[in-house]
């Protein structure tokens, strides 16, 4: 009797308990061709629509759920805190539309894929299969750029964050911009380590005095100053806290990996 190659065996043992993985549905391969054309400019850098995707994503899972509720339940556009993201709401909303896809799903995806566009980290991975919601996330639950340093880590350990997955997170301002439009630091086409280092030492174009406050403070200011050094260890910390992220209220074991679709968009 010939035996089974292990990989052959193993396929057999999936298949009989049903546990063969299902496939990241092929709309989502136009879904990235679409956000590449969305998410880069003529010179081929990430714009402010990639931008606003990341910083979309933080906004639609931090105050309870990732449910694509910021979009659906019109949080975009009721609550101040999200002024600078109607825009990539409206846009997201319409591709979801467009593209017969999850709102919620979309927000993850396109975060990831603005991740991608702007260089200096891996690619993180992302999953579909959420359930949306046109039910607003509670109110009251984002930091603000005036909180300081304890009334965050605070707000980010009720969510399950610890102060290193918060610094690390607060690193994608590398490639972010203030409500004013003016960058958080000298390289804000690149997601990179120079945010840590000129919020820091206060050579930033400008800063906001959330990030300042955790540059110094006796909380945060360990990780800022190694991430600010190790753009390795930045990142090695940043994919998981963002991947944790990108599943807060959702059961990781029910969704579908879709991201080789992003990683082969960038090859």
């Amino acid at each position: 009797m010939h035996s089974l190659r292990p990989s052959v065996l193993l396929a057999a043992i999936f298949a009989h308990y049903g546990l063969v993985r299902a496939q990241c549905p092929a709309v989502w391969t136009d879904v990235a061709a679409d956000l590449k054309t969305t998410f880069l400019d003529s010179s081929g850098n990430c714009n402010d629509d990639a931008r606003a995707a990341i910083r979309l994503a933080f906004h639609d899972c931090f105050p309870g759920s990732c449910d694509g509720s910021i979009i659906l339940a019109d949080e975009c556009t009721d609550r101040g805190e999200n002024t600078q993201l109607v825009d990539i709401c409206s846009t997201l909303g319409d591709k979801a539309t467009q593209f017969s896809v999850g709102t919620a799903d979309l927000i993850q995806f396109a975060a990831a894929f603005g991740i991608a566009s702007c260089p200096g980290l891996p690619a993180i991975s992302v999953k579909v299969g959420r359930v949306d919601s046109s039910t607003a996330n509670p109110t009251g639950q984002m930091p603000l750029p005036t909180d300081n340093a304890t009334t965050i880590v605070a707000a980010f350990a009720a969510k399950g964050f610890t102060a290193t997955e918060l610094v690390a997170l607060v690193g994608a301002h590398s490639a972010a911009k203030d409500l004013n439009g003016n960058a958080l630091d000298s390289t804000v086409d690149d997601l990179d380590t120079n945010f840590y280092t000129e919020t820091a030492d206060g050579t930033a174009p400008t800063s906001l005095n959330s990030d300042i406050s955790l540059s110094n403070s006796t909380a945060t200011s360990a990780d800022w100053n190694t991430f600010g050094a190790d753009a390795s260890a930045w990142a090695d910390a940043f994919l998981p806290a963002m991947e944790k992220l990108s599943l807060l209220g959702n059961d990781e074991a029910s969704l579908t990996d879709c991201s080789s679709i992003i990683t082969e968009a960038f090859a």
